[in-house]
């Protein structure tokens, strides 16, 4: 299916964070973006609810991957946290890393980090007041892997996103 205007202006994002970054934050990795497959073909989480994240972001720096799954969608009718599978989902991959690494541990072994991120489309002044509490403010939506499509000197989505 063709890209909704969030999906596009990550992709756009994207590319231009990734120009610009080639020599600097990006130097050393390998950076691939995937249209994930919906229901039956992709990669899904949450069986009952089938959450099938839009983009699978890989990062590869040497032995290292890192794999990102982005979910660009509006959160007008998020309520709390606590309650958001979607939001969580960097929790339950943290889980899961843990048990791939177990399972595949030894000299072969390639290091394989998990995470998510939720790229919002409703504006941080829309969501603030209506989300959980009401207080939180950009860099807690960060610390729980919310992000706004916002690329100015004092936040920067992509950085943040990529820093892992």
């Amino acid at each position: 299916p063709a890209l909704n205007a969030g999906e596009q202006r990550f992709v756009e994002d994207l590319r231009s964070y990734c120009r610009r970054e080639r020599e600097g934050a990006l130097a050393g990795r390998e950076i691939f973006l995937l249209r994930n497959q919906g229901r039956g073909y992709g990669v899904g989480f949450f069986e009952q609810r089938g959450f099938y994240p839009d983009f699978i972001l890989w990062v590869k720096r040497g032995d290292a991957q890192r794999i990102v799954f982005v979910e660009p969608h509006g959160m007008l009718h998020a309520g709390a946290y606590a309650h958001d599978d979607k939001a969580r989902l960097h929790e339950r991959l943290r889980e899961l890393e843990a048990e791939l690494a177990a399972s595949h541990a030894g000299a072969d072994a390639v290091s394989v980090a998990l995470d998510s991120y939720i790229v919002s489309a409703t504006p941080f002044e829309d969501l603030q007041p209506k989300y959980d509490d009401g207080t939180w403010r950009r860099e807690r939506f960060a610390e729980r892997h919310i992000l706004f499509p916002v690329r100015d000197e004092d936040y920067d989505y992509l950085a943040l996103l990529l820093a892992g």
